[in-house]
């Protein structure tokens, strides 16, 4: 046994990965943005942000039990992507459906640009 600690392989990437993986942090934060926003224009008043609070409750429990690095529950790579595209394609639906077609575009867009990024970033 080797006295050399495991080596991260995300870590040895180079610049390139980490921007991507950097660029997938700030996603993850706007999906929760978006989602917030686009319940309260959809739903003025008190209710749009009791919705808008049970949003991003609803997202970040799904992102820590199935996506996340430290995930209780292993899901499969495919699983993981078609779990994170229903989310993506969700909110970017609603944020264009609140009257941000724009912001709904980019996120689902950008999104992919940077899924693509880290698959061709992280292929052996």
């Amino acid at each position: 046994m080797s006295d050399r600690p495991a080596r991260d392989p995300f870590l040895e990437g180079g610049p390139a990965l980490r921007t991507a993986l950097g660029v997938r942090f700030l996603l993850e934060l706007a999906l929760l943005i978006n989602a917030a926003a686009a319940s309260v224009r959809l739903f003025p008043g008190g209710t749009g942000w009791i919705i808008a609070a049970a949003a991003v409750a609803v997202l970040a429990v799904v992102w820590g039990l199935l996506l996340s690095p430290k995930a209780r529950f292993d899901v499969r790579p495919a699983g993981r992507l078609c779990i994170e595209t229903v989310l993506f394609a969700a909110v970017g639906a609603v944020t264009w459906a609140s009257g941000a077609a724009v912001a709904g575009v980019l996120l689902f867009a950008v999104w992919a640009l940077d899924r693509i990024a880290l698959a061709v970033l992280t292929r052996r």
